[in-house]
């Protein structure tokens, strides 16, 4: 989400961005709660660390998720992220907000 939000102003082009656009970019200046390098780190980490797929480990970072209950749901189509028990879902959060706080 950083990305994006990155692109779009570093473009200078938010004068000329349709209504849907805008709406797209409040979002993601509401919701992005870490910077571009913490989102790549967290990435980085689930699919090296977890086996886990690209696309599983972007939702984690553009989620954001707080709770084991949210973590799995977004891993509960993975075919490595739903084999994980609460154990190893808390100990990814716990990896999740080392990233976040530095």
């Amino acid at each position: 989400m950083e990305k994006f939000k990155k692109t779009v102003i570093d473009s200078g082009t938010t004068e000329e961005m349709s209504h849907f656009q805008q709406i797209t970019l409040d979002y993601v200046s509401k919701f992005s709660e870490f910077s571009e390098k913490q989102a790549l780190e967290i990435i980085k980490m689930l699919s090296e660390d977890y086996n886990l797929d690209y696309v599983f480990a972007v939702n984690v970072a553009n989620i954001n998720p707080q709770t084991v209950p949210e973590l799995k749901t977004i891993f509960e189509k993975s075919s490595e992220g739903k084999n994980f028990d609460s154990d190893k879902l808390q100990e990814i959060l716990y990896k999740i907000n080392e990233i976040k706080a530095k």
